[in-house]
């Protein structure tokens, strides 16, 4: 019969390992929640040069992202600005961007910023931060993840491009971010912005730069294109719908997966776009007096002066026309309306 010490030294000592086993893991749980962690991560994720691989499928704009590479170059931590990017949804603004910061060898957060979320929030998400709810105050949080960031560096300060998705509130975004590249200097900071959606308010705050990005010029489409459209019926396209990326696809669309022909798309976009203008000014024959006028002037420069206020902001044009608040003018959303237009002249 053992004896009962024999007895106890054969009991398995399992239950003691796993305890152990589990308290690392709950430590290192714990590790991770807590702010110094988190901000070990964003610091790390801000400082991280963008990638040097070619970007898939972009267009080369030689003279406009040499105006931006020269932007970028001139932010100045001492006086500090920030930079608003606005052109039509579809011009391309995203992809220039990136580019430009390639190039430039730039540490930079790109940040998607969707309605109703919360400015900061979407900044720390952007660092790949794990646990937002372990890094207190945001503000807080990015000026330190920032500041680590700059001294990682060696003095360079971080970027951060904010993408303003249609939505959003940019008098809500510029107060958070203004604290943080202005008031704290912490930053430099970019603003993407549809010209759609910019207001004179927002145009008349203090501190913002503002800067136009057009859309494609002519060789610029046919390059975006791969010149896999019939250059007569492509350069048809362009002189009645125009040069945006969003057109440009929806052509390609059509051609390669519909199997129709470019030209028979383009008239079949002007005939739709000659009904809606019908329909918008059906009822108020001063509409249709207002966008015939506008009409009168070239698409990309719009109407500065002369124009028929009351009638340009009515709620039946609200799609079909715009005003710039950048350029203070009045313009057609697309130019397909422009062509239209002048059509029913």
């Amino acid at each position: 019969m053992s004896s009962p010490s024999t007895v106890a030294s054969s009991v398995p000592a399992w239950p003691y390992w796993v305890s152990c086993l589990c308290l690392v893991g709950i430590l290192k749980i714990t590790k991770k929640q807590q702010r110094s962690y988190q901000l070990a991560i964003a610091a790390s994720a801000l400082s991280q040069p963008h990638s040097k691989r070619p970007i898939k499928d972009y267009v080369h704009r030689e003279d406009e992202e040499q105006r931006l590479r020269q932007t970028l170059r001139q932010q100045d931590l001492f006086h500090p600005r920030i930079l608003v990017f606005a052109g039509f949804y579809g011009c391309g603004k995203s992809i220039l961007f990136r580019s430009a910061i390639r190039k430039e060898k730039m540490a930079a957060a790109f940040v998607d910023i969707r309605p109703n979320e919360d400015p900061l929030r979407s900044i720390v998400k952007s660092l790949n931060v794990q646990n937002i709810d372990a890094c207190g105050d945001l503000l807080n949080f990015i000026g330190e993840a920032s500041d680590r960031a700059r001294k990682a560096m060696h003095g360079v300060t971080p970027l951060f491009v904010l993408k303003i998705r249609d939505g959003s509130s940019p008098l809500r975004i510029y107060n958070e971010v203004v604290a943080l590249a202005c008031d704290r200097r912490l930053c430099h900071v970019i603003i993407e912005v549809p010209i759609e959606s910019l207001t004179i308010a927002m145009t008349a705050l203090p501190r913002l730069d503002f800067h136009l990005v057009p859309n494609f010029s002519v060789s610029e489409a046919f390059r975006y294109t791969h010149h896999l459209i019939d250059p007569l019926e492509l350069t048809h396209f362009v002189e009645v719908v125009g040069t945006n990326s969003n057109d440009l696809d929806e052509l390609l669309a059509a051609v390669r997966h519909a199997h129709m022909s470019a030209t028979t798309y383009t008239n079949q976009k002007l005939v739709k776009a000659m009904r809606r203008l019908q329909a918008a000014w059906a009822k108020d024959p001063s509409l249709r007096e207002a966008v015939i006028n506008l009409a009168r002037f070239p698409f990309e420069e719009g109407q500065s002066e002369g124009y028929d206020y009351s009638s340009l902001r009515n709620e039946a044009l609200r799609e079909i026309v715009m005003y710039n608040a950048v350029a203070d003018v009045w313009m057609f959303q697309q130019k397909v309306f422009h062509t239209a237009a002048c059509c029913w002249q």
